[in-house]
């Protein structure tokens, strides 16, 4: 055969015969030096014969030979010919692939960090020498050397570990509930970004303790390459952060259920809930007998003002600096700015009785503006069981209200270019259609000043009340979190009683002090547009 024939013949096995070498052998160094052995004879034997049927079966064999010759501890190098070589039927590809060692081989270089994966592949399946991968990479070939060695080091250890699938490779959790506290960003909040189940497992498996990417590989039971993309992207939106020792840590507050706290809030929200609503809420609303002439209600009816009350005079109960949870919050590139939180989805053990709970699950405080172009407005909703409405923040938007501005100055004319946006008002209950004539469904304030004027302060009593239930509060919620979590669970605590609100307003509806809305006032419940500041 002639040199250049046997050159690329041998080139092209120089990856197969490294897989081969290295699946007989478990250091890596020895390994190397089969490898070279076995390809020299091959070159060698390829240059003296020129017709060879079975390519494959032929360096097989040769491979087996310089392996035999290996193990007996022969150190002739003596050709290959006369061996009586006869074609087998064995696919050198084939005997690679299946064995065991190559296998884990495989397995241990995606173990490896990034870059000295690159070195790895380039160095020996892309046969590139030092010199080359130094100026793909843009390294210096110490650099280059010094990786090369380290991953040696690593491979080899590696090979003689056992590597067992965590909890989470066994049984992979589920997140739900998933949202924020603040503003979502042009890619959405949590929900968007823990879309994947494997995304989820990721974020939990490094919530409870700091783990490397190949621990978290290890919990799942995947593959670190996977694992390394998802965590670039967590960590570049700030879901997980990357700590000096190179481990991930997750930026998300997970709830998880617990019977212990569940007991606890069995007996203190309905305690604090009743002592709020009777000390707090009832005598104030009940008091109120006039609508102040800045607002208009729709049919004048005091009792949807009331409504509004609870969930502002609820953040009066709140203890913490005006900053303090901006102190938590993430600013992330997308332009969003808030904590995120989800929940474990798991079906809890002890028995929860006919729990109703799902009444008391909200939406908001959800602000919108508008307040440049010769337009002023802002609004403000909140949405709970009794407003009935079900797309929450998503389907809170501007350009609803934008259009609410341009019909309250009649600059809506109901013509066919704006059938869509008089639909969508429809849909949402912003507006109400009587025969031919139009309502407005929204509660107007002339000024949003004179509106937070008038929520009253509470009392010290209340206060004390306040603290008092923010402190059982924080004692349940520190129940298996981990301690990077504590701080933000300490300052949240502050405004566990304002969190009430859905429970207050359940607790004034059963004493009369609020009615339920009609089916037509639902629609506009706990919404208001302020048209001034």
């Amino acid at each position: 055969m002639n040199k250049q024939d046997a050159d690329k013949i041998t080139a092209s096995y120089i990856k197969k015969l490294f897989g081969f070498a290295i699946s007989k052998l478990s250091k890596i160094d020895e390994a190397e030096e089969l490898a070279a052995e076995i390809t020299f004879q091959v070159y060698a034997s390829l240059l003296q014969n020129d017709s060879i049927e079975n390519l494959d079966g032929y360096i097989y064999r040769i491979a087996r030979n310089v392996y035999a010759r290996h193990i007996d501890g022969r150190k002739q190098t003596a050709s290959v010919d006369g061996l009586g070589f006869l074609p087998d039927g064995r696919d050198f590809t084939q005997e690679l692939i299946e064995s065991e060692s190559y296998g884990i081989l495989r397995r241990e270089i995606t173990y490896l960090s990034k870059q000295q994966r690159e070195i790895i592949v380039l160095h020996y399946f892309h046969d590139k020498k030092v010199a080359e991968i130094a100026s793909l990479l843009s390294l210096n070939e110490n650099t280059v050397k010094w990786h090369l060695a380290c991953s040696r080091k690593e491979l080899k250890m590696g090979m003689s570990k056992t590597r067992m699938t965590g909890n989470l490779g066994v049984e992979p959790i589920r997140l739900c509930d998933m949202g924020h506290n603040g503003s979502p960003g042009s890619k959405g909040d949590t929900s968007e970004f823990l879309a994947k189940v494997i995304t989820q497992n990721i974020a939990y498996a490094a919530y409870h303790k700091p783990r490397t990417i190949n621990e978290i590989a290890e919990e799942l039971g995947i593959n670190p390459i996977f694992v390394e993309d998802e965590v670039a992207v967590l960590e570049e939106y700030g879901f997980m952060d990357k700590l000096k020792n190179g481990k991930y840590r997750t930026n998300i507050r997970i709830y998880e259920p617990n019977e212990t706290r569940y007991r606890m809030y069995q007996e203190i929200e309905p305690k604090y809930t009743k002592l709020f609503a009777e000390k707090f809420f009832a005598p104030i609303l009940e008091g109120i007998t006039e609508i102040p002439e800045w607002l208009h209600i729709p049919e004048g009816d005091i009792n949807l003002m009331k409504w509004c009350l609870v969930s502002f005079m609820a953040h009066k109960l709140n203890f913490y600096d005006e900053n303090e949870p901006s102190m938590f919050s993430t600013k992330r590139p997308d332009g969003g700015d808030y904590i995120a939180f989800a929940t474990l989805d798991v079906k809890p053990d002890w028995d929860t009785g006919n729990d109703a709970s799902y009444i008391y699950l909200s939406c908001g405080d959800m602000s919108r503006a508008h307040i440049f172009d010769d337009l002023w407005w802002k609004s403000w909703q909140f949405d709970c069981y009794w407003t009935g409405r079900t797309g929450g923040w998503r389907d809170n938007l501007g350009d609803d209200f934008d259009k609410m501005y341009f019909w309250l100055k009649n600059q809506l004319p109901e013509t066919a270019a704006n059938a869509e946006s008089y639909a969508r008002l429809l849909k949402k209950g912003y507006l109400i259609k009587n025969g031919d004539e139009y309502k407005c469904n929204l509660i107007l304030c002339d000024s949003e000043r004179k509106w937070l004027e008038y929520i009253p302060e509470a009392t010290e009593e209340i206060k004390k009340l306040s603290r008092q239930y923010a402190a059982e509060v924080e004692k349940a919620e520190l129940i298996g979190q981990p301690e990077h979590m504590h701080e933000l669970i300490r300052c949240q605590s502050k405004s566990a009683a304002g969190a009430l609100h859905t429970r207050v307003m359940k607790v004034l509806l059963d004493m009369g002090v609020l009615k339920m809305p009609t089916t037509e006032q639902a629609k506009g419940l706990c919404t208001i547009m302020f048209m001034g500041e």
